[in-house]
């Protein structure tokens, strides 16, 4: 696809939802690299650098951050930068995640405890090892089963950044800092301009913020802006993630 027509229609759809001519520089990606991410499921967006509010700002901001977003940061348990958007571009695996169609089946459950104490099943093993909560045609599956996965659920956010992110990052030829987890903020805003049917299924997905206890946000379940969190050893039949690449 022709990154400037990729470029004027990112600056249409963000002078729709600000209000106001937007008129972006060309990322810094050959058109041969673009093509390889879009390839493999990556959709090219532009963040704009806004810093989001408490009251709502924009009226086509549908699913806005709900108050206890901002209350975190307020209580200092997320960074102050935790509603800011920073004027990037980025690619974004923007496809639906997968549908609930598993138990649900996390760390802390009873049905957990009482496999590990007496049935001596290691049952997080058997979850991961689970292949229909997965993509179709995922570049990401041949990485996955090379690190004892068969789906992007139940994988703790520990996992995805020190055993996924590296062999994601070897594989599309980046350097590591630049594939993360979205952030929560990044991924309301661009669920709420691209991707609304992101909160049409009850699955759940890591995002990239963690408090200054260690717990890390999750969300995105049948809803844009309702949050969680959880330790980041924490895992669940029901709790998946996405990369984004800053480019």
């Amino acid at each position: 696809m022709e990154l400037d027509f990729l470029i004027k229609k990112e600056e249409k759809k963000l002078a729709d939802f600000l209000g106001e001519q937007i008129n972006l520089l060309k990322p810094d990606i050959s058109p041969e690299k673009l093509e390889k991410f879009l390839n493999y499921g990556f959709d090219l967006h532009f963040l704009p650098k806004i810093e989001v509010g408490r009251d709502k700002k924009f009226t086509n901001w549908s699913d806005y951050p709900k108050n206890n977003f901002f209350q975190l940061i307020q209580k200092k348990k997320l960074t102050p930068n935790a509603a800011q958007l920073f004027g990037q571009w980025i690619l974004i695996d923007g496809r639906l995640k997968p549908k609930k169609n598993y138990w649900w089946i996390a760390r802390d459950d009873f049905v957990t405890i009482f496999s590990r104490k007496f049935l001596k099943i290691n049952l997080q093993e058997h979850c991961r090892r689970i292949g229909h909560q997965q993509y179709e045609n995922d570049f990401l599956l041949s990485i996955l089963k090379a690190n004892g996965f068969h789906s992007r659920f139940s994988i703790t956010w520990q996992e995805i950044n020190e055993i996924i992110k590296p062999a994601v990052a070897k594989f599309l030829d980046l350097e590591k800092e630049k594939i993360r987890l979205p952030r929560f903020i990044e991924w309301n805003f661009l669920a709420n301009l691209f991707y609304l049917e992101w909160g049409k299924t009850s699955t759940w997905e890591w995002f990239n913020d963690r408090f200054q206890n260690g717990e890390c946000l999750t969300g995105g379940s049948n809803d844009l802006s309702i949050l969680g969190w959880d330790p980041p050893d924490f895992w669940s039949t029901q709790l998946g993630f996405r990369f984004l690449i800053e480019i």
